[in-house]
């Protein structure tokens, strides 16, 4: 469907054949650049070349007055050429500024046309105005000048490129003949002007060709930067994966953080039940499916409430608050707490189904000081480290199915709060350190 309507649009109709080195998909950009780039050098043209005519004429007049006109007839001629460029420069002006500067898809093949049709009208009145040089100097200076200028300064296809130095030479050899008797100086004349008409359009093919090799370099260039970016922000949403965002964000900066002292952060274990029995027991693709949709539902109540998911070690799940806070996030990790917690609880019925098994979490939660930081530099990970995260694993080891078990330093702070249920446990031992204070937590209805 693109292809097709890039065909059946005049602009690249009207250049056809020296498109075939572009993509269909990239060939209106070029017809903009190529079309508005000649306009411009057009109008430019026009404008220098009225404002030195008009002191040529003013020129032509104190020849006349002088009498050369009489005495030399070609001064004559010379004054009508530069009269004849006045009229033809302002008509095209008039009609480049009344062009709209629209986007590809609106150029015209009359725009086009124009263009060809001023090139045209300067190339046939180069080689007239050579003709007129004959008479007095007998010289095709002004001729090679502006075949010359023609093929530098314009952009132009190979078949139309063709036709306007075909058609200039055609002129200039009319002109020429007409004009010099001498047959050893026209012979020189037919050889030198062939010979640059030539090289002039030898010259604008080169031009013509080495504008679309800069074009293709050019949006070689923009799809390679697109094509890093597109793999920088892969690659930084795979780190994003791995490594808190703040973290992320300081390598993209100033490159690995060093490991950090964090004196108030809140590490939070989530563990489902006897999940060995269901694993033994149940088809470990659907164990697995069911693992994925729980943690992913974990992952958004952790993002959602702006916490750190850490890590997860098997059917574990292990998230933390406070660690780019300055407060250690306490009720948004109870929150976030009691909400996975629901949502196992939500969906025990249809999973006793899917394993046979129940399905019920255990958790728990402390709060204090940590060593935060990245380990490794192979698979590395960012992790916590210190007696609080040993604290809240044997707190998540020590509580019961589908309940929150809290240390004392979290029951000090939610009480301020007015907003849960704490039940008291009393002090219960936990392996390879003394017993602490452990309460259940509940959200007050």
């Amino acid at each position: 469907m693109i292809r097709g309507a890039l065909v059946a649009n005049p602009i690249v109709r009207f250049w056809q054949n020296s498109l075939r080195k572009i993509p269909a998909d990239e060939r209106f950009p070029f017809l903009q650049e190529v079309y508005f780039t000649n306009l411009y050098r057009a109008r430019i043209f026009s404008v220098v070349l009225i404002l030195s005519h008009l002191i040529l004429i003013a020129i032509d007049f104190r020849l006349k007055a002088s009498g050369l006109w009489i005495t030399m007839p070609g001064y004559k001629y010379l004054f009508y050429m530069h009269v004849v460029l006045e009229i033809g420069l302002l008509t095209f002006l008039i009609l480049f500024l009344i062009t709209k500067r629209a986007s590809a898809d609106e150029v015209k093949k009359s725009d086009m046309a124009l263009l060809l049709i001023f090139l045209l009208f300067m190339l046939v009145w180069g080689a007239g105005l050579s003709t007129v040089d004959q008479m007095i100097n007998g010289q095709i200076t002004v001729y090679l000048i502006i075949i010359l200028a023609t093929a530098v300064a314009f952009y132009v296809s190979g078949t139309y490129s063709l036709f306007l130095y075909l058609a200039a030479q055609a002129a200039f050899i009319i002109g020429i003949s007409a004009t010099q008797p001498n047959p050893h100086m026209l012979l020189s004349n037919y050889i030198n002007g062939s010979a640059l008409t030539v090289f002039a359009w030898v010259l604008s093919r080169m031009i013509f060709a080495a504008r679309v090799r800069q074009f293709l370099n050019a949006k070689t260039i923009e799809r390679q930067k697109v094509e890093i970016e597109n793999a920088k922000e892969k690659i930084e949403s795979i780190l994003k994966n791995i490594l808190p965002e703040t973290i992320v964000k300081q390598i993209n900066g100033a490159g690995y953080p060093p490991p950090d002292y964090n004196p108030s952060t809140t590490i939070v274990f989530a563990d489902f039940v006897s999940f060995y029995k269901i694993a033994e027991s149940s088809d470990a693709r659907e164990v697995l499916k069911i693992l994925e949709d729980m943690f992913n539902a974990f992952d958004e109540t952790v993002r959602r409430h702006k916490l750190e998911k850490l890590k997860t070690i098997g059917d574990c799940y292990m998230f933390a608050g406070g660690l780019f806070m300055e407060d250690n996030q306490l009720v948004e990790t109870v929150e976030a707490s009691i909400e996975i917690r629901e949502i196992v609880k939500r969906f025990s019925a249809e999973l006793r189904t899917r394993t046979g098994h129940d399905w019920a979490l255990r958790i728990g939660i402390h709060t204090g000081p940590a060593i935060t930081g990245i380990i490794g530099t192979w698979r590395f990970i960012y992790d916590v480290w210190g007696p609080t995260v040993n604290i809240a694993s044997r707190l998540e080891a020590a509580s019961l199915p589908n309940k929150i078990n809290v240390s004392q330093q979290v029951y000090d702070e939610l009480k301020k709060t007015d907003g849960y249920l704490l039940e008291p446990r009393g002090a219960l031992a936990i392996k390879n350190m003394e017993a602490v204070e452990m309460y259940f937590v509940e959200r007050k209805n």
